[in-house]
């Protein structure tokens, strides 16, 4: 079985522009966005930047079209991809022309880092370096992927508890019935469970398969998957088509779009509360009670989720995703696996986007299903106004006790808090800054010379 859900309108909560361009003394706004999974919380850190009014150019609608979408649209430079992403307008395909008037994009937000391919598309396309300088890809937050779960005997977070082999067996389709899930303390209510999975480009999709990609084999999943680390869940399965698993392949499957879409399912906004598994970032549940996070429908008469989550189990020890836990968990990278678990070190590694964020698919201490969302930047802008303004918003949002309590608020974890830490001084002097003589910084003006920028 098969459903969609159509992300609503763009939120109002990011205040209208209010910036004026440098270079050609028009009014720009700062245009962009992407991942579902910290939607709530780039709106709330954006509305408190625009109105605080430290630069004319402030954030327009942030446009929460999901962690793929958010990237095309940025490396593309083709505003239409977030917007009728969202909308739904042109069957949701991005529209184009790329660029000009109206149809910037300045940034993008995702919870997936950037292909091979989308980086290489920047390097030699005409909107890419020629146009904008280095391609900047930098971690913001960090983040676990929660499992909530919907049955009968479950009525608290954490009451259940699965195992890695459970992980693996319910994402692949090898367990259908709670019956199966034999490593919990508390025994569920037997009976058939669905799988609600994300149809669009995902990032939380690519955080949860990062994981299962390290921890799963032909003994507990489906002999049909091999589980890799992507951002379209659907294609880790045979016959799917548009991101929807085939329901030969996975019959109790249930697709949704966007963050939103999954926990309007598994709450019961489309119709009876499925018996269910799926997969969201905390924010979306019970476990993060303060956070900005809704429903698009309202359950007992409020908007907020009523979600549980399964513990997961990392060793003998079972964790749920609370901010305390992701940030044990990103502290504790276990040695020999992930990637760029330090910053890079010379204007070589400073120039090349790959290097930048850490990717942590497993941890030896705390909630193991872990990861961090991340902002896509250019280095050079056509106006200098939007330039400095992200500049602002960047040393804020990583500095500031008002956007920490934001980030915490919505189940995020600081990026000076976590593994990642060392990261922020190398992002400090080398992209917000050039102390180092690398060139890498925003709005650099040796790298920046001569070009049109974004």
């Amino acid at each position: 079985m098969t459903r969609t859900h159509l992300l609503g309108a763009a939120s109002a909560a990011a205040l209208a522009c209010l910036s004026t361009a440098s270079h050609a003394a028009t009014q720009a706004p700062i245009t962009g966005g992407g991942s579902t999974l910290a939607q709530f919380d780039y709106i709330a850190e954006i509305s408190v930047f625009n109105a605080v009014k430290k630069s004319l150019a402030t954030f327009s609608t942030y446009w929460e079209a999901g962690s793929g979408t958010g990237q095309e649209a940025f490396i593309y430079d083709d505003l239409t991809c977030d917007i009728d992403k969202v909308t739904g307008a042109n069957g949701g395909a991005c529209a184009g022309p790329a660029g000009g008037a109206g149809n910037t994009v300045d940034y993008g937000a995702s919870d997936a880092t950037l292909s091979s391919t989308q980086i290489s598309t920047w390097a030699t396309s005409s909107f890419g370096q020629s146009a904008a300088g280095n391609l900047i890809q930098l971690p913001s937050m960090g983040v676990g992927i929660s499992i909530p779960v919907n049955n009968p005997a479950i009525t608290g977070n954490g009451v259940l508890e699965v195992s890695d082999n459970d992980l693996c067996g319910i994402f692949s389709g090898l367990l259908t019935d709670f019956s199966q899930i034999t490593d919990s303390g508390t025994t569920p209510t037997p009976g058939p469970f669905n799988v609600v999975y994300r149809t669009d480009s995902s990032g939380t999709s690519f955080l949860l398969t990062s994981h299962l990609s390290a921890v799963c084999n032909a003994n507990n999943s489906s002999p049909t998957v091999t589980f890799t680390a992507t951002t379209t869940f659907a294609t880790l399965f045979p016959n799917n088509g548009a991101g929807v698993i085939n329901t030969s392949a996975f019959p109790n499957a249930i697709g949704e779009k966007g963050s939103s879409g999954v926990a309007d399912e598994l709450a019961g906004c489309n119709g009876a509360v499925p018996d269910a598994f799926g997969y969201l970032s905390p924010d979306f549940t019970t476990v993060d009670p303060q956070s900005d996070a809704t429903l698009g429908c309202e359950i007992n008469g409020s908007e907020k989720s009523p979600l549980v989550v399964a513990g997961v189990f990392n060793g003998k020890k079972s964790y749920i995703p609370t901010v305390t836990e992701i940030k044990l968990g990103l502290l504790h990278p276990k040695a020999g696996t992930g990637q760029n678990l330090t910053p890079p070190a010379n204007a070589i590694e400073g120039a090349n986007p790959a290097l930048w964020v850490p990717v942590e698919p497993l941890v030896t201490e705390g909630y193991p299903i872990v990861g961090y969302t991340t902002f896509d930047f250019a280095q050079c802008y056509a106006s200098t106004a939007v330039a400095s303004a992200i500049d602002t918003f960047l040393l804020d949002h990583y500095k500031k006790a008002s956007y920490k309590s934001i980030e915490t608020n919505n189940g995020f974890v600081d990026l000076k808090a976590s593994h990642a830490s060392q990261f922020f001084t190398t992002i400090a002097d080398n992209i917000l800054a050039n102390k180092k003589g690398w060139n890498t910084d925003i709005e650099d003006a040796t790298a920046c010379s001569g070009l049109a920028g974004r």
